[in-house]
């Protein structure tokens, strides 16, 4: 017979483990696509590049369901998964949403949301990060960049930021921890570099800004399920990043026409003889809001550079600009034909993260 001592501690052990693997656990999974583990060039990414497209949009569920079916072992009883690439698709996300693995399930809205400051709230216990790239100013990470191609650099209190540890300190307000990130190695150098906490899945090897080699695909999704698995079997030795404000926000763009037009952001300077332009605040949220308006401003110029770019190398560029003059006096001089309105009722627009 059992002493009942050690019965009793026996039975207060196993109720103990009973509870902890009934305890629900919900959990955040962002993708991206520039870390899709067979994205290998720039096509793979955009839904401009059909064929291309089609490969990586594959690949990135495919990931992503490795991450889900980690995330089950590891104990996760809800996934709520949010698009945060924005590929030009806008009638669905970029992942293949009918072959994701319960109990994921996109998460909808009936309104836009920052991806990386409203996808969550403290209902969550925890963030993984599939697919995510290496940020702006890394010479060699594919497709490096951080929220936009016209930032050279985004620095954070002269630290260089990318898109994962956005994400990780816009969840520190809510105590939420990312636990998992899957990409390139060169962005694995930037998470163990700031964040070395966190579980990492590599992918493929980044060659340079335009070129990539997968691991392959079997070998991607033992990584990235292994990765998912562990974070959240370990999760209550996560972290939450701790980098105090204030904050100075500091973007280097591509040309002086994207600086100027960015300092025209209320609180924004540009740095004298540079193609910096910062922006201070108090809180981390306030100054990575305010940052995405200096994206947008700089956003306009570099579609108008663009597209006369475009047009100039047309050999009907003369006529084009003509065009284009003419198109702009008839608005103005209320001489366009007039709008017709659908006769079908517009469908209510639903939000999945980047559109």
């Amino acid at each position: 017979m059992m002493p009942r001592i050690a019965a009793a501690a026996l039975f207060a052990t196993l109720s103990s483990s009973a509870f902890a693997q009934q305890r629900p656990l919900k959990v955040l999974l962002l993708y991206d696509m520039e870390g899709v583990s067979e994205a290998v060039v720039h096509k793979h990414t955009s839904f401009a590049y059909p064929a291309e497209y089609a490969v990586g949009r594959a690949s990135l569920t495919a990931d992503v369901n490795a991450a889900i079916v980690g995330l089950k072992a590891g104990g996760a009883t809800e996934i709520v998964v949010v698009d945060g690439h924005g590929s030009g698709n806008a009638n669905s996300p970029d992942v293949l949403e009918d072959q994701l693995i319960a109990p994921a399930r996109m998460g909808y809205r009936d309104t836009p949301f920052d991806i990386y400051m409203d996808s969550y709230d403290h209902s969550f216990d925890a963030i993984v990060a599939v697919a995510m790239h290496a940020g702006a100013g890394n010479p060699t990470g594919f497709l490096s960049h951080t929220y936009t191609f016209q930032d050279v650099e985004y620095q954070v209190n002269g630290v260089p930021f990318n898109e994962s540890m956005i994400l990780a300190a816009g969840a520190a307000r809510v105590k939420v921890p990312l636990i998992m990130v899957s990409g390139d190695d060169q962005l694995e150098k930037e998470v163990r570099r700031m964040m070395p906490w966190i579980r990492y899945a590599t992918v493929k090897h980044a060659v340079d800004r335009g070129k990539a080699e997968s691991v392959g695909r079997e070998e991607a999704s033992r990584r990235i399920e292994a990765a998912a698995r562990e974070a959240l079997q370990r999760l209550a030795d996560a972290k939450i990043p701790d980098w105090p404000g204030p904050y100075r926000f500091a973007l280097t763009f591509q040309d002086d026409a994207q600086a100027r037009l960015a300092a025209l952001v209320p609180g924004a300077s540009q740095i004298a003889n540079t193609l910096a332009v910062q922006i201070r605040a108090g809180d981390f949220e306030e100054g990575y809001r305010l940052s995405t308006q200096l994206i947008s401003f700089a956003g306009s110029a570099a579609t108008l550079s663009a597209r006369a770019a475009v047009i100039n190398a047309q050999p009907n560029a003369a006529q084009l600009r003509q065009s284009i003059t003419d198109w702009t006096y008839d608005r103005f001089l209320d001489r366009l034909p007039p709008v017709v309105p659908s006769a079908t009722p517009a469908a209510r627009l639903r939000f999945w993260g980047a559109r």
